[in-house]
């Protein structure tokens, strides 16, 4: 296929993209708000609740004028052949193929990184500030980024590395073969990540005997959830919003409790937030997770491996010869339509999850303390109530409050 025509389909799908994300967006911010419902009442006054809509609509704002930005700059960068300049740039001082791949992401991941920017520190220290959220300093939030940089340098640098060496050593078989390796490196992350990568963030110690910790327990031998680990992370360093997980597998299993959960809820809300968090390991869901993630994984591999040995493909990017990091900056933007066709349905699949969990946590402890905990928890967030319908089919993992409640009727 021509160059050019290719390149007018590039800059199609980009556009029609960004414009359906647009228009969900603009939905939700114009939908109109019912009333407080009177279920809500001991936990939402007139005053909360106004503070709650402003909340969420200038967050939507915000997030609309920075998809905004990033779509103007990608089409400016596309339409200016600037893939094939960066890289035709990068190829005058680095030789190797692969490292220069690696640099070429890394310097769009930065500019990415820089332009949305100002609408991070907007959002911390202005919006959330303003609402009595946020809680970081400028020296954390400058370290949180630096870390962050870091690991992503080296987790996305070294998956990118492995991925062009599979392509080299492989050929057409290669999606296979890295799609494997990516899903156990994804496996592994997760299995890993209280133990590995939130300790560089955040402090976590275990829940001292008292009150809690006994009511915990007796819940776990209840449900006979084999309790590993119960640990309270120092959120309040960064925001007051509370919550609470569990993650990994094994011998690394662990419950998190944010410390803000605690100081916010009484023992029964918190005994029944992780009543939900153990529905999930009860009815399975991480393992069906593992196993969507996993062909989400091998379908994507697989499609790219269509496209990675198109050199119309680097020449619609302004390459002269093929590239295939190119064609693999390619290959996400045409692939955005069909992303968004499986988040969609993976977002689907994670809601009928929370319903099912909430249904679990209702049994195990009351129905009535799981819809006092998720009513202190969404209005304590200052979580949106009534969102639109489309907005919460298109990107909601979890159901809105509402919808939770009314499952638990």
């Amino acid at each position: 296929m021509n160059p050019a025509v290719i390149k007018a389909i590039l800059i199609a799908v980009v556009s029609l993209s960004y414009g359906f994300s647009l228009l969900v967006s603009m939905l939700n911010v114009n939908h109109i708000r019912p009333g407080i419902d009177p279920s809500l009442a001991d936990f939402i006054d007139e005053q909360k609740y106004r503070s709650l809509l402003a909340y969420n609509r200038e967050k939507s704002l915000l997030g609309i004028g920075e998809g905004l930005l990033s779509f103007l700059a990608l089409l400016m960068f596309l339409m200016l052949d600037g893939p094939g300049r960066l890289d035709a740039a990068l190829a005058g001082f680095v030789g190797s193929h692969r490292l220069r791949a690696i640099l070429f992401f890394g310097i769009l991941s930065l500019a990415s990184g820089i332009l949305s920017l100002p609408f991070s520190l907007y959002h911390d220290f202005s919006l959330e500030a303003r609402y009595g959220f946020n809680t970081k300093t400028i020296g954390l939030y400058i370290s949180d980024m630096i870390k962050g940089l870091v690991l992503g340098a080296i987790f996305g640098g070294g998956i990118l590395y492995v991925l062009l060496l599979c392509i080299d050593s492989f050929g057409p078989s290669f999606w296979f073969i890295f799609g494997a390796f990516l899903f156990l490196v994804t496996l592994a992350l997760s299995t890993l990540y209280t133990s590995l990568i939130l300790p560089l963030f955040n402090k976590l110690t275990p829940l001292e005997e008292g009150e809690l910790r006994s009511a915990i327990e007796k819940l776990a031998q209840d449900t006979q959830f084999p309790l590993s680990g119960i640990y309270v992370m120092n959120a309040s360093k960064r925001s007051r919003k509370s919550n609470a997980f569990f993650s990994g597998l094994g011998r690394f299993k662990k419950i998190v409790l944010f410390d803000t959960l605690i100081s916010q809820h009484p023992v029964d809300e918190i005994t029944a937030v992780l009543a939900h968090e153990i529905g999930h390991y009860k009815r399975h869901h991480v393992p069906y997770s593992n196993i969507l993630s996993a062909l989400s994984i091998f379908i994507t591999m697989a499609l790219f491996s269509l496209l990675v040995g198109s050199r119309s493909l680097s020449q619609a990017l302004g390459a002269a010869q093929l590239q295939v990091h190119i064609n693999l900056l390619a290959f996400f933007l045409l692939y955005e339509p069909l992303s968004l066709l499986m988040n969609m349905a993976t977002n689907g699949i994670s809601r009928r999850f929370e319903f099912q969990a909430d249904a679990f946590a209702g049994h195990a402890v009351s129905t009535e303390i799981m819809k006092r905990a998720l009513k202190r928890l969404f209005a304590d967030n200052l979580s949106d109530l009534y969102p639109h319908p489309l907005h919460v089919f298109v990107n909601y993992s979890h159901p809105p409050l509402m919808a939770r409640l009314k499952a638990l009727d």
